[in-house]
């Protein structure tokens, strides 16, 4: 599982390397086989998160993407999982184990961000998963492309040629019939916190009808029983004297479901005098165990479907004293295709007997209601039309920047159909005017092709002359550089060569006067002196004491150590010519006052230097004398 080999490393590392040169800003890996062994570069560019998602050729394939995005003072780096939801868990995992392996290759990321949709890919998730890499990790979700889809396929026309509309006022008409895109509710249950659960078993229409002395209203499709609180629900106080069943406490939804439960709201009748509302500080006390201490009151039962309504700007405040049945605050919605609107029961709390009255619970947020009379049929159908809205807004948000993505890939289709539908309406209305349009157009447009390919034939022809009258004149300039070039480089060679020509002459006179000067000398400071010498059979410059005795020349270690000599060298007859560094040596030519002896018995070349230029003709003087140069 954990096997990973790359198709092409060094592709792959160079494109890397690109990106953070900012030659480019994203890269495409994928999978080169169905083992999911190889991984390979697929595309690469420097345009943008759009071009990157235009590559993805094909959605239920798995990619690997590296990107970077400009962030306010450095760039932020991430590597993007594409998994779609398709890809079996197993593959899944072995996606994510492969990411790792391709982080560690690109070292420079900060994050990495795992999705199933390419909706997700956006600016700003990228960003955020730049800025928080521990939330980088999204949870796969469900079937997004669904959603995106049918959005797609029901509105794509509708919004292309104008822009989206503004956010619409709220419905005042209100609507009598359900509309059929609302899903099918169930039945709404009661929320219970966790410490107050009671092994009671819940109420049940017998156990209710035995308890109440009203009779709860039922027809076919409403709920026949709600489940009762448990008598251990906590309270603030004793029951009110007065016979009515007190407040129930108000709880706070939590968890995934709470969101979509809407219940309906009424304003709390609190009496004038009962009991004051207990202080926020102090908590609830512990419920009490006997089951006899407070009785159990059922009252009617009012229906609702749970959708958002806004809030109402007036609530009374709710006392916060234990219910004595859930039934009194119960919002039970409804599968839409079993209950009607004309079958629905509503009950008013004044025809209740007053010691069982009708109590609900204040919603807030968007749950709350706007209207004082919740069982008014035409303020719930306003209401459910409000939601709808609401719902259809945020579905339109939610997914408008997917929208304008499929848009713009299917821009010129969607074009090319409207066009065609148009035209066809357009020929039904008005045939013979079309086809009159359509004949003088074509008239025009071969009258304005014929004149353009005239031009462009004129514009090709100067062109061309142009071109060849500067080709022609670029090549007569280049000529003439090469000849004056070439006259330069003549120039300068005759300038070397009769200057080397000159320094030979020079040395051979300097060195004929020298010769002349020390032939008939017996002195042993004219025949001896300091040389530095290095031949093949040496790899450093050894300094050694010269003394020319006769045609020979011996080579000592000091002039106090004269026996025996290190080297000699007999040079008459033998000594073949007397060069500068210019003459082949050019190693030599850092050095000042150097030369080399050449020999003609097979004997390695001498290179040598002396301490300054009167020595050095002085030794040459002497090799000349010697040799018989």
């Amino acid at each position: 599982m954990a096997n990973l080999n790359l198709a092409d490393p060094a592709a792959i590392s160079a494109v890397y390397s690109s990106i953070l040169d900012n030659d480019n800003n994203w890269l495409l890996l994928h999978y080169e086989n169905d083992a999911f062994d190889e991984i390979g570069l697929h595309s690469y560019g420097g345009q943008g998160l759009e071009e990157m998602k235009t590559k993805i050729s094909s959605l239920e394939d798995v990619f690997i993407a590296f990107y970077r995005e400009e962030l306010e003072n450095d760039p932020g780096y991430i590597i993007i999982n594409y998994v779609p939801p398709t890809i079996s868990a197993v593959k899944r995992a072995k996606v994510l184990v492969h990411s790792r392996r391709v982080g560690a290759i690109l070292k420079q990321h900060q994050t990495i961000f795992t999705v199933d949709s390419l909706s997700l890919i956006t600016s700003s998730n990228i960003y955020a998963a730049i800025k928080n890499p521990n939330t980088a990790f999204q949870p796969l979700s469900p079937t997004p492309s669904q959603l995106i889809d049918t959005l797609v396929n029901t509105s794509l026309t509708e919004v292309h040629d104008q822009p989206l509309p503004p956010a619409r006022p709220l419905p005042t008409a209100p609507t009598t019939k359900r509309e059929e895109s609302l899903s099918p509710r169930r039945p709404l249950q009661p929320l219970r916190a966790a410490s107050q659960l009671s092994s009671d078993p819940p109420a049940t229409e017998s156990t209710m009808g035995a308890r109440s002395p009203y009779a709860s209203p039922s027809r076919e499709g409403l709920p026949q029983a709600v489940p009762l609180f448990p008598k251990g629900f906590f309270h603030n106080g004793p029951p009110s004297s007065d016979g009515l069943p007190p407040q129930a406490v108000p709880l706070v939804p939590k968890g995934f479901l709470s969101n979509f439960i809407k219940k309906k709201k009424k304003g709390s009748r609190d009496s004038e005098d009962g009991p004051p509302p207990p202080t926020p500080s102090k908590g609830p006390p512990t419920p009490p165990k006997d089951k006899d201490t407070f009785p159990v009151y059922t009252s009617p039962m009012g229906h609702s479907y749970s959708q958002p309504t806004p809030q109402s700007s007036k609530i009374q405040p709710v006392r916060r004293q234990r219910s004595q049945s859930f039934s009194e605050f119960a919002v039970i919605s409804h599968p839409v295709d079993r209950v009607d609107m004309d079958d629905m029961v509503i009950v008013d709390s004044d025809s209740v007997n007053g010691s069982s009255q009708l109590y609900t619970l204040p919603l807030k947020g968007k749950w709350a209601s706007t209207s004082a009379n919740a069982s008014d049929p035409e303020a719930r159908a306003q209401r459910r039309s409000e939601l709808r809205w609401k719902r259809q807004e945020e579905e339109r948000r939610a997914l408008e920047s997917e929208v304008r993505r499929q848009r713009k890939l299917k821009a010129e289709r969607e074009a090319i159909l409207r066009q065609e539908a148009e035209e066809e309406r357009r020929r039904k209305l008005e045939l013979e005017e079309e086809v009159q349009r359509i004949k003088e157009h074509r008239r025009r447009k071969e009258q304005w092709e014929a004149e353009e390919e005239e031009r462009k034939q004129q514009e090709l022809e100067d062109r061309r002359r142009m071109n060849r009258d500067r080709r022609l004149e670029e090549h007569r300039k280049l000529e003439l550089w090469r000849e004056e070039q070439a006259r330069k480089a003549e120039a300068a060679a005759r300038q070397v060569e009769e200057a080397r020509r000159r320094e030979e002459a020079e040395r051979k006179t300097r060195i004929q006067q020298v010769a002349a000067k020390l032939k008939g000398s017996k002195e042993d400071s004219d025949l001896s002196g300091w040389i530095t010498i290095l031949n093949t059979e040496s790899l450093a410059w050894k300094r050694r004491y010269y003394k020319f005795v006769g045609n020979r020349i011996l080579l000592f270690r000091h002039p106090n150590d004269t026996q025996p000599a290190l080297d000699q060298a007999e040079l008459k007859g033998n000594l073949k010519a007397l060069k500068e560094w210019r003459e082949g040596y050019e190693d030599l030519e850092a050095i000042p006052y150097s030369f080399v002896v050449e020999f003609k018995d097979g004997r390695e070349v001498w290179s040598m230097y002396a301490d300054s230029e009167g020595e050095k003709y002085k030794i040459l003087g002497l090799f000349k004398i010697a040799g018989t140069l």
